[in-house]
């Protein structure tokens, strides 16, 4: 039983540990479009004003942070559920351990008085 609650421990850890990849990759996304869009603004070119580059690009630029953020949003919403199975699942592993501790030191000990009594036993017989 320990096996198998550590194995689910495990893989939630793992679905968890993508989500918190998928989340770097957007915000790193994101921070790249706004570096992007500074140079852009920093950078006058009069050649992009007069043919409408500039006002197109910025609103790609917004459409993409749009759908980044969406995005962003919905993998903090399934990573706010993650946390919550990781958190129980790490729980069932505490508990299974203690568990099985138990279970190990009561039948040591049952075992020690097992030897005890047939000690005694072998010595007044």
């Amino acid at each position: 039983m320990k096996n198998v609650v550590d194995i689910k421990y495990q893989q939630q850890r793992e679905s968890f540990a993508h989500l918190l990849a998928q989340e770097g990759q957007l915000r790193k996304s994101l921070r790249q479009l706004d570096v992007h869009l500074a140079e852009s603004n920093s950078r006058e070119d009069k050649s992009r004003k007069a043919i409408g580059a500039d006002v197109l690009w910025q609103a790609w630029v917004g459409r993409k942070k749009r759908e980044l953020n969406m995005q962003l949003a919905q993998v903090l919403a399934m990573k706010e559920r993650h946390v919550a199975q990781v958190r129980q699942a790490y729980g069932k592993v505490i508990v299974t351990t203690a568990l099985c501790t138990q279970i190990k030191t009561t039948e040591s000990k049952k075992e020690a008085r097992s030897q005890l009594n047939r000690a005694i036993d072998s010595t007044l017989f």
